[in-house]
């Protein structure tokens, strides 16, 4: 009995232990810090998971390892494999154009394309190869229709070329638009360039509808306006346009962008020297000079020069207004009585020969000049006979060696009447204002007879 009643004690006593012990526990919050360590578990029966547990967890522990060992060693390498393959394929032949014809890539430093460009850019180069550079898809196209053969075209978009419809022997090169640009002559460069062979201007044939006029370029050092003279002359459609030695180059890329095409459709001879002046033109030709100055000093003139006229009494009219140069002292009497314009010209030429053209000398040119009768542009008839048309550059005026040939062929001043004060006109305008008026008068003399 006794026992019984110690068990039962022992008993009761150990469950009360045991649920405040549960109590407490429930109680109790967990509470995890991110600090706090964790052992991993191991994976129960991986071999069930894994079909070929040890041959692949080996490989893939490998290729981890690979992976993590890459070092920026084994990066950079990798990117000068892949730069290195881009450049091949730059400099690979590129695919073809059409069926006839391909392209070369080159970087932008190529020595092929700065070696080709500084020979057509240098004025003795350029004649030596006989090249020219035109830029830009007009003046190209324009050379190729006009059957001018390219020796080889750059450019930057494939669609530039193109339309072009080129021979397959055309070398084309595809290079970046900076290369382009360097070599241009243009603020924003229109993307092509070409390099053509210079054409034999000369041979040109006139066109059908053309008037008998022939246009002589004297002292013309501008570009642009050369160009413009060149662009006016074909698009009145002259017979053909003369250049005197002196006039600046004819192939200059200003001049060829000024015309603008035309040296393709109008015959032009250059580096022509007075002497040859008579085998371009005929006797019967009347001559017209393009002149701004309106003053007629026709005291000693009629109609012809009288050789045994004193001329130097109008020269001698404002010698103190003329500066002393380094002649020699018997020079100051360079016009003497019984002398005809044919020597007094003779006697400066001799003098120009071993003297710069001085102030004194131009004096004696514009006076020279001012002896030839001068009309407005619109008061004459240019259709009786043909007609031959002078123009001077606007800073020199003719040369020297023209007068001869004015004084000689009874040669009339041509003058655009101004305004508003200004005293003179670009000489491209001034042509192309006395060009067209000869047109029109021979339009409506054609208008006229039918």
């Amino acid at each position: 009995m006794l026992l019984s009643t110690m068990q039962l004690t022992v008993r009761s006593i150990c469950g009360v232990n045991l649920l405040r012990s549960v109590n407490l526990r429930a109680k109790i919050k967990c509470r995890y810090s991110r600090w706090t360590s964790r052992t991993p578990t191991a994976i129960v029966n991986e071999h069930e998971l894994f079909d070929n547990a040890d041959n692949d967890t080996e490989t893939t522990k490998t290729k981890i390892h690979k992976k993590a060992i890459k070092t920026r060693k084994d990066r950079s390498k990798t990117r000068k494999e892949k730069e290195k393959k881009k450049e091949e394929k730059e400099n690979k032949v590129g695919e073809a154009v059409t069926t006839e014809q391909g392209y070369t890539c080159h970087k932008a430093d190529d020595k092929l394309v700065s070696s080709l460009m500084i020979d057509v850019k240098t004025r003795n180069k350029r004649e030596k190869n006989n090249s020219m550079l035109l830029e830009g898809f007009r003046l190209i196209k324009d050379a190729v229709q006009a059957g001018i053969k390219p020796k080889a075209i750059f450019f930057n978009r494939l669609s530039d070329i193109l339309p072009l419809s080129l021979s397959k022997e055309i070398k084309l090169y595809k290079v970046p638009y900076r290369t382009i640009q360097l070599w241009s002559n243009l603020t924003t460069s229109p993307g092509i360039l070409g390099i053509f062979e210079i054409p034999d201007a000369a041979a040109k044939k006139p066109a059908n509808d053309t008037i008998p006029l022939t246009i002589i370029c004297d002292n013309i050092r501008e570009p642009g306006n050369l160009g413009t003279i060149v662009r006016a002359a074909a698009a009145v459609g002259c017979e053909k346009l003369v250049l005197m030695k002196g006039c600046t180059d004819l192939w200059d890329s200003k001049v060829l962008r000024s015309a603008v095409g035309a040296h393709f459709r109008v015959p032009i001879h250059t580096s022509v020297s007075w002497d040859e002046i008579p085998t371009l033109i005929s006797n019967e030709s009347m001559i017209f000079l393009a002149d701004n100055n309106v003053v007629y000093e026709n005291k000693l003139r009629d109609d012809t020069v009288n050789p045994e006229s004193n001329i130097s009494t109008f020269i001698e009219a404002d010698d103190n207004n003329v500066k002393q140069d380094d002649y020699d002292a018997n020079s100051d009497q360079i016009v003497e009585n019984d002398k005809s314009i044919k020597d007094v010209v003779d006697e400066l030429l001799d003098q120009v020969k071993s003297h710069k053209p001085t102030a004194k000398t131009k004096s004696l040119m514009r006076k020279l000049i001012s002896q030839l009768p001068v009309e407005p542009y619109y008061k004459f008839d240019f259709t009786k006979r043909e007609m031959v048309l002078i123009i001077g550059g606007e800073t020199e005026g003719v040369s020297l060696e023209s007068c001869k040939l004015l004084h000689a062929r009874n040669c009339v001043r041509v003058n655009v009447p101004l305004t508003n004060g200004v005293d003179s006109l670009n000489v491209g305008v001034a042509v192309g204002i006395v060009t067209f008026e000869m047109k029109r008068q021979f339009v409506t003399r054609n208008i006229n007879d039918e």
